[in-house]
């Protein structure tokens, strides 16, 4: 019996020892760690903010200026540089007419020194109609030709302007050139008139007293 006994002692006394153990084996309690401070961060200077964005909006102006600035000096570049091109094609253009005249000048320089004193009308009126042919070339050469109307052809309102109108001696007359004051131009390159022929027209009437234009007003048609 008592060694019954001491068995039973033995296995209560046996889960104690383990609890023990157990313990014993098990680690201290470490103590929480304690939060480290946290770091305020100072509060925004709104006077500073605004310096700033003053700042960045300043230097952006400044460079749009820059910009701006850059661009006018191109574009004046650009604009003397056709400036120097359009004068130089004009140069071109007008050298045909510019050789003309001078060769004309030359020529009634010379006929002035040369000009003989026995001189007729005649002669005179032949030198300066071929001083007017020389003209004429030039002029064609720079697209313009001469419209040549005669007397008694018909009247055309597209070439020919009539300051004067005449009354006509019988109906064929009618819108017929009567006397040719000047000659007109012609652009040949639109074939357009740029210059009128003017001329006096004749212009039929059966009562030739109820017209006015009949007695020798100027008129323009």
């Amino acid at each position: 019996m008592t060694t019954s006994s001491e068995a039973g002692e033995a296995m209560r006394d046996e889960p104690e020892q383990n609890d023990q153990r157990e313990e014993a084996a098990s680690p201290a309690p470490v103590d929480a760690e304690a939060p480290e401070p946290v770091e305020e961060l100072p509060e925004p200077d709104p006077l500073a903010e605004l310096t700033d964005a003053v700042s960045a909006l300043t230097e952006q102006v400044r460079q749009h200026h820059d910009r701006a600035a850059a661009r006018e000096r191109v574009i004046d570049k650009l604009h003397a540089e056709v400036e120097r091109l359009r004068a130089g094609e004009q140069n071109l253009l007008l050298r045909p007419i510019t050789t003309d005249l001078q060769n004309l000048r030359k020529d009634l320089l010379h006929q002035a020194r040369t000009l003989p004193p026995e001189l007729s009308r005649e002669q005179v009126a032949a030198l300066l109609e071929s001083f007017a042919l020389s003209a004429e070339q030039a002029l064609e050469r720079c697209g313009s030709t001469p419209i040549r109307p005669e007397v008694g052809a018909e009247f055309s309102a597209r070439e020919h302007r009539a300051v004067k109108i005449l009354p006509a001696a019988e109906a064929d007359q009618h819108e017929r050139i009567a006397l040719v004051l000047s000659d007109g131009y012609l652009d040949t390159t639109t074939d357009r008139v740029t210059v009128p022929a003017r001329v006096h027209v004749y212009r039929w009437s059966a009562t030739t007293g109820d017209d006015p234009r009949a007695e020798g007003m100027s008129a323009d048609v």
